[in-house]
């Protein structure tokens, strides 16, 4: 029997099926159309919006209720930076979504093609990838590295540029399921067992402790793991998510737990203007911190904002190093310090 070719757009749908895609978010327009075709016949779920910023920003939403991969899919030109706003949105929140966009073909760069863009220039300051997929071959492989990319570290939108004769040219049948499954979520980075003690020790010792944590052990996305690390390390876990960082009132007198606490953990929480930079002020001048953070970048951010009061510092994701410290955790009796950040955080 004679294997029959598949497209390109068929390869890009498949792959999204594999890798558990539920819905897609999008706007029709002439350079996706082949893939909304694919997306039919996979079985795949559209759900057509009126904006393409809309689209953008319910993957957004539905990968903060979901805790699953949102996706979004625009066509080129007007239709691509029509949702470019929603990223940076995207980006604040730690949203695993995945923009596809429907862009030129690659046989007609540089000839003023319709609706030519430099997208992966445009989106590139504002996800934590910008590809554009070579050509038809690898598309299943392109797509599964840029869910992986979404999904790993600290998550967060990745943009995958899609030209037209890459989505309308024939690949060979199957390519979507030689995608290995382990393709689509990059394997966490577990903290190392001595720091995990280390930090537990630091806590254990403390009076006031701490952990702040960002949107990715929030309640709604890490489910019990804030409830048991508290538990189990005695210290108040509080999740940052909004831009008010410290000033946020749905957080209460955050500033004065904040200017109590002599340690405290950032566990996954940017260093940013949320934490008011680490600044001494609103923090305790006396007080030590800790940073756990899956980008080396932040954790050089850290060291350099906070000199001396740096007790220590480790790369890791956070959920993986919650899990981590709850195991190294001590026993430590902090019954009144909760009581305390629990009144001022009311």
């Amino acid at each position: 029997m004679i294997s029959q070719p598949e497209t390109g757009a068929l390869t890009v749908a498949r792959t999204l099926k594999r890798a558990g895609v539920r819905a897609i978010f999008s706007l029709s327009g002439n350079q996706i159309m082949p893939l909304y075709d694919a997306c039919f016949e996979e079985g795949l779920r559209i759900v057509h919006v009126r904006h393409e910023g809309a689209a953008v920003y319910m993957a957004d939403a539905y990968a903060q209720i979901t805790g699953e991969l949102g996706v979004a899919l625009l066509t080129a030109g007007p239709g691509f930076a029509n949702g470019l706003g929603a990223l940076m949105t995207a980006r604040a929140a730690e949203s695993p979504v995945l923009l596809l966009s429907g862009d030129s073909p690659r046989g007609q760069d540089g000839l003023g093609a319709f609706q030519e863009l430099d997208q992966c220039a445009a989106a590139g300051p504002l996800v934590k990838q910008s590809h554009r997929a070579a050509g038809p071959e690898g598309l299943g492989q392109a797509v599964a590295g840029a869910i992986a990319a979404a999904r790993g570290g600290r998550p967060g939108p990745v943009h995958l540029a899609l030209p037209f004769d890459s989505l309308t040219a024939r690949t060979p049948r199957g390519e979507a399921a030689q995608v290995p499954a382990g393709a689509f979520a990059p394997a966490a980075q577990s903290l190392a067992p001595d720091a995990a003690r280390q930090v537990a020790d630091l806590i254990a010792g403390a009076e006031r402790p701490l952990i702040v944590t960002g949107p990715q052990l929030s309640r709604s996305r890490a489910g019990d793991l804030p409830e048991r690390l508290e538990a189990a390390t005695g210290a108040p876990v509080i999740c940052m998510e909004s831009p008010r960082g410290l000033r946020d009132p749905a957080l209460g007198a955050l500033g004065a737990v904040a200017a109590r606490s002599d340690l405290v953990v950032l566990l996954g929480k940017a260093a940013d203007f949320t934490t008011a930079f680490l600044a001494v002020e609103p923090w305790d001048a006396s007080a030590r911190f800790v940073v756990i953070d899956p980008e080396a970048a932040m954790l050089s951010r850290a060291r350099a904002r906070l000199n001396g009061r740096l007790s220590a510092a480790a790369q890791a994701d956070a959920p993986a190093a919650a899990e981590a410290l709850i195991a190294a955790a001590r026993p430590r009796d902090g019954a009144a310090w909760r009581d305390e950040t629990g009144a001022l955080l009311a």
